[in-house]
Order: structure tokens, then sequence, then C-alpha cells
């Protein structure tokens, strides 16, 4: 049992990379939550990681709790598909994200337990910082476990309000892979500091060219976090005309 647990958890990491869903098989017994890996990102922009939720039985609520670094990533919102009734989350804490879920809202039209299956629960939309980091960096978003408190953070609840928790319940952390910038390189041809570049980001600053993310990014000449703005365009003609 411990290996194919194992096995599972390896398979839908390799199938949640770059953002993608797992639909996936599992034993009786087994609950898997997972996130989204490998999630690719330049800084500054803003992306999603999905929760996915594997149950071999009928679901009513979720209750979890997330960890990731408040330096370079910033929780903007949550956004539940209409699977549920009810939702809220919390992001008071910095790098902390508490969600809970209810498929059924008291005074509302019914609605029965999530049948067992694959279910995308919803999605969290991350702003990725657009300080200079250096180095391209990967950034886990995982499950946390408050000692503080005194139950599981992270459980389901099935309709009769029994829980499952850890370890009948297991765990797929995510991630951002945050790339870092070509500076200068303003049309993102692979090439820093040309003409071409200032050309490009002067059509952007008059409004008549538009900028990827990647672009964005790179166009933070100073590395100021501050990306696309005058002075960066004043310090990449001086970068080109001085070369």
């Amino acid at each position: 049992m411990f290996f194919r647990k194992g096995f599972l958890i390896i398979v839908c990491l390799m199938i949640l990379n770059g953002g993608a869903l797992c639909s996936l098989g599992f034993a009786q017994g087994d609950f898997l939550f997972s996130l989204s890996s490998g999630v690719v990102a330049d800084p500054g922009q803003t992306v999603a990681l999905y929760f996915v939720l594997d149950s071999p039985d009928s679901i009513a609520g979720v209750d979890v709790l997330l960890e990731f670094d408040p330096i370079l990533l910033t929780c903007n919102s949550v956004e539940l598909l209409p699977h549920f009734q009810y939702f809220s989350y919390d992001k008071s804490v910095p790098g902390r994200l508490r969600v809970v879920v209810r498929r059924h809202q008291e005074d509302s039209t019914y609605l029965p337990p999530l049948p067992p299956g694959n279910v995308v629960v919803g999605l969290i939309w991350f702003e990725v910082t657009s300080q200079d980091l250096l180095m391209d960096i990967e950034t886990p978003v995982s499950f946390f476990e408050d000692p503080q408190t005194p139950f599981s953070d992270n459980r389901l609840e099935r309709s009769d309000d029994s829980f499952v928790a850890p370890p009948e319940l297991s765990f797929a952390n995510g991630g951002v892979f945050i790339k870092h910038p070509l500076y200068g390189d303003i049309n993102d041809d692979g090439y820093a500091y040309t003409i071409a570049d200032a050309i490009f980001f002067l059509n952007f600053l008059a409004g008549g060219q538009q900028f990827t993310p990647r672009q964005r990014a790179n166009s933070d000449v100073n590395k100021d976090g501050v990306q696309a703005s005058m002075v960066d365009l004043v310090q990449l003609i001086q970068a080109i005309v001085e070369d």
C-alpha cells in the first residue's frame, strides 16, 4: 500500500506539471489532494494554481491550510469552480492561506455531496514578485499543519459530518518556477540592449505595443522592481549609446 500510494503521488505530480490537471485511478481508501506544480512565471506575472481532489468517497466539504514564501508570492484571490455553494478564504497572515469550502450552504437549495472521482475544486491566483531574484527560483506552495491548532488543518468532510484526515488523506504540494529576466531584451528576441529593443519600448509607452509577461519583466532595466517605466527606457538608451 505504501508503494502504491507513493507511486500515485509521483504520477499525479508529473501530470500536474505546467498547470495540467491529473486524472487517474486510486485505491479504495486513498484520498489525494493536489496543487499544480511546475507552473512557470516571470517576475511581476500573475499565475494560477489548481486544487485537484481525487476521492473514492462522496465529499461535502474541504478545509485546507497552505504555506508559501510571502517575499516571492502574494495571494491575490481564490476562485472556486461551481461545485460548491459556500467558500471563504483567509490570507491575513503573510505566507499563509486558509480555504474553507462547503458543497451545501444552509438556507439554500440542497446540493448532494460530490460523488467519488476526480474534481477540480478551484484555483488560487498568485502575484509573483517583480524584484530581481538574481537567478531562476522554484518556490513551493505546500499544505501546512499548524502545530498550535488542536485539529487537522487539512481535511475533507463527508455528508455524515465525519472527517477524512492524514494518513487516509495524502497531499501533493505545488509550486511556481520563477524565471530570471534577460534585462534589456525588450522585444524578447534573445538579444539585449539593441536599437530594436529601444524602438519596441518606445512603441509600448506610446500605446502602440503590448508587452507579454516576459517582455514586461525584461523591461525593468534598472532592476528597481518597477517594470516598464520611463526611467527604464532612459537607462536602456544610455546603455545602447555607450556600447
